[in-house]
């Protein structure tokens, strides 16, 4: 409010209105700023170079938005970009090196039967194939190139992955598992927490915790700064704000706190001994611009406040704050609560926890049975939880939360399995089986081809390609 007042004061009835004039971003043509040596090279695969123009041009024929392109320069999005192409390029030199084709006639026969050049009779119209050319911006030459790239990356798949089917036992097997249901039993850790404490515990975890709990206390001398103060009227006109501005500049030129308050005949507010003042907004303001300079002008919705930090000391609260009390208290029984969950995940993690230690943990606690009937199942415990338990043995332990955060110890009873393995389910998971094979020999096979083909980035050259598109 106040700085907007500011602005008008100082503003002229007569302004200058300027027109900006943004010029386009355009990449065309600038693989022509690069030349000599590697610099107009920005990656080499094997002994294969990709110059800043095929670079540039892949990114134009990418339809890649040019202001999100400026945008995400520092996220890394031209790297991601580069990577792209590098793949593409890996792909045509392993697809030529097996001598995978696609002749002229295949090609042909692809594009005629694509359903969307298909007229009302089934059959391919020129017209609707030449239209959709020209709505796309892209030539026949340019479109057939894709279709053809498209159909060999296709047969390069199928060729290292194609005719692998899954062994019934592996499809059952991820039926089984998919679909099983787990019996557990459960209880509440909630009792074995500690929540109350003596003033002795909790002065003992200060003294052992005191870097932790330390404050800034601060003293501050201060004045409100209002038109009357300054000007022995209500208004924000233009001689106070020159005053403020005065103000300012006698701060900036260091002259001392009391001389300025001299200087314009303020009075002097002190408070001592400040970790926060809810009731005064603007001294939580000052507290946080404690480690600034000590003599400060701020600007509130309503004033200005011109102070001076006379004193810092950082200390521990005294133990009669109720509000430090609670918090420490707080932190005793969060602690209490971790040191407990660890030792018990210790224990199981070593083998040492049994159903003699899950009973007496459990006595005077009601033990509760459930039938989880999937991992989405989230009506007892959170996804997260249940993602873990499907994966333990039966007759395993396990510390899992529900949506409210409660912690429970929890042991896994045992597995149901549905036997019944229908024809649909057999084609559904069948499906599912060979994907996952044939996903988990395509990341092999990634592996493989990045190992075969040596890359190089020219990372100067990247640089300068991103101050270009800067």
């Amino acid at each position: 409010m106040l700085s907007k007042l500011r602005d008008f004061s100082k503003s002229k009835l007569a302004g200058v209105l300027i027109a900006i004039i943004i010029i386009p971003f355009v990449f065309w043509g600038m693989g022509s700023v690069f030349s000599g040596g590697n610099t107009n090279n920005v990656v080499k695969i094997n002994n294969k170079k990709i110059s800043t123009q095929d670079f540039i041009e892949h990114i134009n024929t990418s339809n890649i938005d040019p202001d999100q392109l400026r945008k995400n320069l520092d996220k890394n999005v031209l790297e991601e970009i580069l990577g792209q192409l590098i793949s593409l390029n890996i792909l045509k030199m392993e697809i030529q090196n097996l001598g995978i084709f696609k002749s002229d006639k295949s090609l042909s026969e692809s594009i005629i039967k694509e359903k969307r050049f298909l007229d009302d009779d089934g059959k391919f119209s020129r017209i609707k194939y030449e239209k959709f050319l020209i709505e796309n911006n892209v030539t026949a030459g340019e479109f057939e190139r894709k279709i053809r790239e498209g159909s060999l990356q296709k047969e390069l798949f199928n060729y290292i992955s194609g005719g692998i089917k899954s062994p019934n036992f592996i499809t059952k097997s991820l039926f089984l598992d998919e679909t099983k249901q787990v019996n557990i039993k459960y209880f509440n850790l909630d009792k074995h927490y500690k929540n109350n404490f003596t003033d002795e515990e909790i002065n003992e975890y200060i003294n052992l915790n005191n870097d932790e709990f330390k404050r800034d206390y601060i003293d501050v001398s201060y004045t409100i700064i209002t038109p009357n103060t300054l000007t022995d009227t209500d208004q924000y006109n233009a001689r106070f704000f020159e005053i403020i501005d005065d103000i300012e500049n006698e701060i900036a030129n260091e002259i001392n706190f009391e001389q300025i308050l001299t200087n314009y005949n303020l009075k002097i507010e002190k408070k001592e001994n400040l970790y926060n003042d809810e009731s005064e907004s603007f001294i939580n303001t000052i507290y946080s611009k404690r480690s600034e300079d000590r003599t400060q002008l701020i600007e509130t919705e309503d004033f200005y406040v011109l102070y001076e930090i006379t004193n810092i000391e950082n200390k521990i609260p005294e133990i009669n704050d109720k509000n430090f009390f609670e918090s420490v208290k707080e932190k005793l029984r969060s602690r209490n609560k971790f040191d407990f969950n660890k030792n018990i995940l210790k224990e199981i993690e070593e083998g040492k926890f049994n159903e003699s230690d899950f009973n007496k943990l459990a006595e005077n606690i009601k033990i509760k049975s459930a039938l989880i009937k999937s991992v989405d199942d989230n009506s007892l415990f959170n996804i997260d939880s249940l993602k873990m338990l499907f994966t333990i043995p039966k007759g395993d332990f396990l510390l899992i939360v529900d949506n409210s955060n409660n912690i429970y110890l929890t042991k896994v009873e045992n597995y149901q399995y549905n036997n019944f393995f229908s024809e649909e389910d057999k084609i559904k998971y069948e499906i599912q089986s060979n994907f996952k094979i044939q996903n988990e020999i395509t990341n092999s096979y990634d592996l493989i081809l990045n190992d075969k083909y040596k890359v190089e980035i020219y990372n100067n050259t990247l640089e300068r390609l991103k101050n270009y598109f800067r």
